[in-house]
């Protein structure tokens, strides 16, 4: 004990809580990063999650040999999505399928992300909706034979 005590004395400093002031305005600065990065990590998962979508939608129209059966093939894609609460309100549309061999089969998706923390100073509202579009050359149709 008396060793403090001297110690102080020699120092000429008294604890003064420095270090906690310290922490508090590291953590006021890094918390709010932090949480961006997580609302930025959701965003862009969910971004890729709507462009393999459109690209699996269309790749499976593209495949088919009517516009029906595309229509279904898409249907199909949207089906077998696993829903999550962070990303509703998924919706794949045969944009375009024209039913030629050398055609294209295009599928759109649009997705609403629910945001896990809404940092308020990015004005970025708690959802966010994302569009993307993917386009295949169709080859369930086979070319007419040469004559």
């Amino acid at each position: 004990m008396t060793d403090r005590i001297s110690l102080k004395r020699r120092s000429g400093r008294r604890p003064t809580g420095q270090n906690l002031v310290e922490i508090l305005v590291g953590s006021i600065v890094l918390v709010p990063i932090v949480l961006a990065i997580i609302d930025l990590a959701v965003v862009v998962i969910g971004g890729d999650i709507c462009n393999d979508l459109a690209k699996q939608a269309a790749r499976a129209a593209a495949n088919s040999s009517s516009l029906a059966e595309a229509t279904a093939a898409v249907a199909d894609v949207e089906a077998n999505f696993n829903k999550s609460p962070t990303y509703q309100g998924l919706v794949l549309k045969l944009d375009k399928y024209d039913g030629t061999p050398d055609g294209l089969a295009s599928v759109q998706c649009s997705v609403t992300i629910v945001m896990p923390v809404p940092v308020p100073f990015l004005n970025v509202g708690p959802t966010m909706n994302i569009k993307t579009q993917a386009s295949e050359a169709i080859v369930g149709i086979a070319p007419p034979r040469p004559s």
